[in-house]
């Protein structure tokens, strides 16, 4: 399996993961998404392309994983586990200070991968203590973390 970024002009491809990993709202968000996040890295096989994880750095200092999606006939295979640890290696390689995902509260294997990344769970107490109240704000706006979901952090000084 190989993991590689995706030019904007090739992501549209990728729509049928997003509608195997995702309903509803957030399979709408994820497609906006798709179009005009950062960086889209796509794990492939001979087949083609088996998975995808969507990237986008804040403030300099902050990675966020946005979605993270795998075909049905390829989970329990590790490509979300590759996928993610490819995520953290380019967020080290950018010098970012932590990064960020958020999930589904009741999404236990999701939470699983990223705790098994070191992740672990913050709230916006935690990180107004870390970068100040009006930037905390404006990171959960940004990173766009809903009612219901649940915010992880790791620090990448440990990467």
């Amino acid at each position: 399996m190989r993991v590689v970024n995706v030019p904007i002009g090739k992501r549209a491809s990728l729509e049928h993961l997003l509608e195997e990993s995702f309903e509803g709202w957030y399979l709408s968000h994820a497609k906006k998404t798709l179009v005009n996040v950062e960086v889209v890295m796509e794990a492939t096989v001979d087949e083609g392309p088996v998975g995808l994880v969507m990237l986008k750095t804040l403030d300099g200092v902050i990675g966020y994983v946005y979605y993270i999606a795998v075909a049905k006939d390829h989970r329990r295979r590790r490509v979300a586990t590759r996928l993610l640890d490819h995520s953290l290696n380019y967020f080290s390689g950018l010098s970012m200070r932590d990064a960020y995902a958020s999930i589904e509260e009741e999404n236990i294997e999701s939470e699983g991968l990223f705790r098994s990344r070191g992740f672990a769970r913050t709230n916006y107490r935690e990180v107004a203590r870390k970068y100040g109240g009006l930037r905390a704000l404006n990171l959960y706006r940004k990173m766009l973390v809903v009612p219901g979901e649940t915010l992880l952090c790791r620090p990448l000084d440990s990467t």
